[in-house]
């Protein structure tokens, strides 16, 4: 039972992931692929504690981004208030290392 869950919630953050990765991948500049590069790269990690404009996740203080997209795995947009602890978050830096878009998935 436990194995079913887990897979199914691999799904749900792969077929996220794909939907937010596709159309960077797909897009051409000047007719060619966006390099390796230039992809978005995410990270994860288990949120520790939320602050009114930052979030602690695996031991990391991370500053979110005022206009910041944060939702759940069903794509639901999320207030940064109510992300709860022990969640897993999966999310994006931007140059200045500030969270700009994060998925969260409630603790089980």
């Amino acid at each position: 039972m436990m194995n079913r869950a887990r897979l199914r919630k691999g799904y749900a953050i792969a077929a996220f992931v794909l939907g937010i990765a596709s159309p960077i991948v797909t897009l051409p500049v000047g007719g060619e692929q966006l390099p390796a590069t230039k992809m978005m790269s995410f990270k994860v990690g288990t949120v520790d504690a939320v602050y009114t404009s930052s979030i602690r996740i695996s031991g990391t203080d991370y500053r979110v981004q005022s206009d910041a997209k944060i939702m759940d795995h069903k794509e639901n947009e999320v207030p940064l208030e109510e992300v709860f602890l022990r969640s897993e978050a999966k999310f994006h830096l931007n140059k200045m290392g500030e969270i700009d878009l994060m998925v969260v998935l409630r603790p089980q």
